[in-house]
Parts: structure tokens; sequence; C-alpha cells
């Protein structure tokens, strides 16, 4: 059996994690947890986190 190495995005491991856990590591606000929290729920891709992290804009 041979691996189709255009396709190997399917088979890449998505690392998830935890909400809470991540907006600590990146010192968010408890908003910006939030958030994240309703957009995603309580686990996510870090690649989505981190999307989201970059698209966010601070009101203050």
């Amino acid at each position: 059996m041979s691996i189709d190495f255009s396709n190997i995005e399917e088979f890449r491991l998505h690392e998830i994690w935890n909400v809470q856990e991540f907006a600590r590591r990146y010192r968010l606000t408890k908003m910006e947890e939030s958030r994240l929290k309703m957009l995603h729920g309580p686990f996510a891709e870090i690649r989505e986190l981190l999307g989201c992290r970059q698209n966010s804009v601070s009101l203050w």
C-alpha cells in the first residue's frame, strides 16, 4: 500500500486544546476567553483558536 502525499492534509493530526488553558497561556482577558468559549465550546483545535485570537479586536 502506498500513501498519496497530495492528500496529506487529511491525515495530519489536529491538536485539541482546552479553551481555558489556551486563554491562560496566551494571557487573554476573561472577555476574550468567554468569546472563544461561545464560538467553539470548551475545546477547539489550536489553529481555530489562534485564528480567532489574531482576528480579535480590542475595544479598549
